[in-house]
């Protein structure tokens, strides 16, 4: 009887994470595959630098970015705005200009904005900038 109880415990513990693996949105939904991209050292006197975020649209309608603000004017973004289809990917393109970046540490937000039900994502760079 011990070992059924026990059993059973398990059982119900586990449901609920199965079905959060499952999860399905009513509408466009933007899922990244990484939100932070880390540089490491970058040479301020170097090319610039790029990272790319990749993301899937996991909803039940078409996705679109509507923009990708970002907090310091050293970082250009691109994207496409056409549509993405449910169950396809698109990507975010983030290019650091090295020559900009202030030396020492650096971190920097990029708010991305779409019609995902959830409204706004973040992504982030980070490294650290040297003469």
């Amino acid at each position: 009887m011990r070992f059924l109880l026990m059993l059973l415990w398990c059982v119900v513990a586990v449901l609920p994470l199965r079905a959060e693996e499952r999860k399905e949105y009513k509408g466009a939904h933007i899922s990244f595959e990484q939100t932070e991209c880390d540089f490491g050292e970058v040479s301020r006197r170097g090319a610039d630098k790029t990272c790319e975020f990749r993301f899937v649209n996991d909803g039940t309608e078409p996705l679109v970015v509507l923009s990708a603000t970002t907090t310091c004017s050293c970082l250009k973004t691109a994207f496409s705005r056409k549509p993405i289809a449910v169950g396809e990917s698109g990507e975010i393109r983030l290019t650091l200009e090295s020559k900009k970046v202030e030396r020492g540490v650096f971190r920097r937000i990029v708010q991305i904005r779409s019609n995902s039900v959830g409204g706004t994502e973040i992504i982030t760079i980070k490294g650290i900038a040297k003469d």
